[in-house]
């Protein structure tokens, strides 16, 4: 009876020191995450990507419960922070947005010029044909530009 009592005992100190240390490292663990989802949101896209994944992989190792708890904090902190996010969001919305806009008028303006400078040579080649009388002098080929000869008048 007395080594049952002493087997008891030693059980219940066991269990009683085990329970303990599971409280002292689920604090230790909430206060860490803490620390984790902190640095993250504090932290700029780059390295938050990085935070992220290190938190991802911690999740990971923790057990089921810790694991819930600390993803209902991260949410929660993540939501507390959003209207924040989302100004820069917006923010960075807007300045993509501005510019795109700029690239479009960019190239509608490169196009108006294309367009302009070949109805300007068309205008420039038809005013050419109609003072040379159509060409029959000149060496025109078949695309209708003149041929750049210059050897059809020499001075000597």
């Amino acid at each position: 009876m007395k080594i049952i009592t002493i087997i008891l005992s030693v059980t219940l100190i066991g269990a009683f020191t085990m329970g303990m240390a599971d409280e002292a490292a689920s604090t230790d663990t909430t206060s860490s995450v803490d620390a984790q989802i902190e640095a993250i949101q504090a932290a700029p896209a780059q390295e938050r990507v990085e935070l992220m994944n290190e938190f991802k992989q911690r999740l990971m190792q923790m057990n089921q419960e810790d694991r819930m708890l600390a993803i209902q904090e991260m949410q929660s902190k993540m939501q507390a922070s959003a209207p924040q996010s989302s100004e820069a969001m917006s923010g960075d919305m807007t300045h993509a947005r501005a510019q795109e806009h700029v690239q479009e008028m960019q190239m509608q303006t490169n196009e108006q010029m294309n367009t302009m400078q070949n109805m300007t040579q068309q205008q420039a080649g038809s005013q050419f044909m109609q003072t040379t009388g159509a060409g029959t002098s000149l060496n025109i080929p078949a695309g209708g530009a003149p041929s750049m000869n210059t050897n059809f008048m020499q001075r000597r």
